[in-house]
This record gives structure tokens, C-alpha cells and sequence, in this order.
């Protein structure tokens, strides 16, 4: 009995844990959601991070480093040397297939149009040039905070990938969820089996004392009538 119970603790002990695992995946896949999006950009805390793709900023900063944005900002208030976040196309595996990223370069001059737009003129502080055509303000997403941290944003996108790819889903989210739910199914069999168990040998042991009681009734019955031969004997 001492055993069983133990093994019960044991398995207790392993259904929270399964538990606790199984919802600490379940956080973090949703905070993984709630802060990443398909353009490349990360939320932490209210801002915005991005990785970078190109090496055109070194060494201010550098492919695969995560740069932290500004997204609440005034394009009046932006000033040459300020680095800025846009939207453009680029080559950026070398392929000659341009698509939609998110670049940062920093501002070398501004420009009004004839409509009071502002245009931005930027380079790569690794460029030799600037760039090709200039950076309209409804373009812009944010100005960088001067702030960024190294070799990271790699790793995060790659993270990020994997966890929204259906591989990652099925592997951090439906496993464990199938697993658990397996677990409380057979723990759940388990229960009721040790229920109907215990309620068969209550029952058994409830016959044994309607029996217990009926036999003692019959004895004291049987015990009462040689009491009464014995008195009408003596008459």
C-alpha cells in the first residue's frame, strides 16, 4: 500500500510538471506571435526592433545585429546624421530578386516637394555613395534610438521562423498539447478504474456485514428458541 501510494505521488508530481511544461510552451509561442510580424520587425516593450540584413551600416552596426526603433516620431523633427528605418527593395542575397525589407541608413540631406512632402536623402555609412533615389516620409517606420544589440537579430528571426512555420507549430504546440491530452486520458482511465475498484470491494465488504449481521440474527434467534425448549422441558 506504502508503494502505491508513493507511485501515485510520483505521478502527480509528473502531470504537473508535464502541466506546467506544456503551458510554459504554449506563453511562449503566443508572446513569439503577439510580437513578431511577417515584415521582419519585433515589438519588445512598446518599441520596435529589426534585424539587420545588409553590412551597408558597419561598423555602427551590422548583419544579423538587432536595432532598436523609434516608430513614434515627427518627420519635421528628423535631422541630418540621423539614422532612419524605411521601407524599400532591395537584392539582399545577391540573386537579382529585389524584395520588400526594411532598411536603415542614415540621413544625408532633405528635400521639400513642390507639395511640402520631405524626401530624404540616405547612405550606408559603408557605402561608398548614396543611395539611389531618395525616401519619401510617408515611407519612413521609425528613427533609430542609437541603441542595438550585437549578433542577435539572426538568431531571433530564425527562432521566430521556425516557432510560425507549421514544423514549429506542430512540434511546440501540438505535440504537447496531443501529449497531455493522452496523458490526462489514460490518467483519467486510471481513475475510474481504481473507483469502480474501490467501489466493488466496498460493495464486496458491505455484503460481508449484511452477512455478518444475518448470521449473528439467526444465531441469537437460534439461541432464543433452545432457550425456550429448555424452559418448557423444566414444566
Amino acid at each position: 500500500m506504502k508503494d502505491k501510494d508513493t507511485t501515485k505521488k510520483k505521478t502527480s508530481k509528473i502531470a504537473n510538471i508535464v502541466f506546467w511544461i506544456v503551458l510554459a510552451i504554449v506563453a511562449i509561442y503566443s508572446v513569439v506571435a503577439l510580437v513578431s510580424t511577417d515584415d521582419g520587425s519585433t515589438t519588445l516593450f512598446g518599441g520596435n526592433a529589426f534585424t539587420v540584413q545588409t553590412d551597408s551600416m558597419a561598423p555602427t552596426f551590422e548583419k544579423g545585429d538587432l536595432i532598436y526603433v523609434d516608430t513614434e516620431f515627427d518627420p519635421n523633427a528628423i535631422k541630418v546624421r540621423d539614422v532612419i528605418t524605411y521601407q524599400t527593395r532591395l537584392d539582399v542575397t545577391g540573386d537579382g530578386i529585389e524584395e520588400t525589407i526594411y532598411n536603415s541608413h542614415r540621413v544625408t540631406g532633405i528635400e521639400v516637394d513642390a507639395n511640402g512632402y520631405l524626401h530624404f536623402v540616405t547612405k550606408g555609412d559603408n557605402n561608398a555613395g548614396v543611395d539611389v533615389g531618395t525616401v519619401h516620409e510617408s515611407a519612413i517606420i521609425g528613427v533609430w534610438t542609437e541603441k542595438v544589440t550585437k549578433n542577435i537579430g539572426g538568431i531571433i528571426d530564425g527562432i521566430v521562423s521556425f516557432l510560425k512555420s507549421g514544423t514549429g507549430f506542430f512540434i511546440f504546440i501540438v505535440l504537447p498539447c496531443l501529449a497531455f491530452l493522452i496523458y490526462e486520458i489514460v490518467r483519467f482511465i486510471g481513475v475510474m478504474t481504481e473507483y469502480k475498484t474501490q467501489q466493488i470491494l466496498g460493495d464486496r465488504v458491505k455484503l460481508q456485514e449484511e452477512a455478518l449481521v444475518l448470521a449473528k440474527a439467526q444465531l441469537e434467534e437460534e439461541a432464543r428458541l433452545q432457550a425456550l425448549e429448555k424452559e418448557k422441558d423444566k414444566e
